[in-house]
């Protein structure tokens, strides 16, 4: 993501909140200074840019 020079290990086998439909919704079409960092916002991001 864009947050840094960090390396972030999750387990994969534990459901975090963090990647509900709620969410999601909030890193559609807003600009990456608006929200926190999260994978949401650099997949939407490429999305909008592979339609330009």
């Amino acid at each position: 993501t864009y947050s840094g020079l960090f390396c972030v290990v999750v387990n994969p086998y534990k459901r975090l909140p963090i990647y509900t439909e709620k969410i999601m919704e909030r890193y559609k079409g807003i600009k990456r200074h608006e929200v926190p960092p999260h994978v949401f916002a650099i997949t939407d991001t490429a999305y909008r840019s592979m339609l330009q």
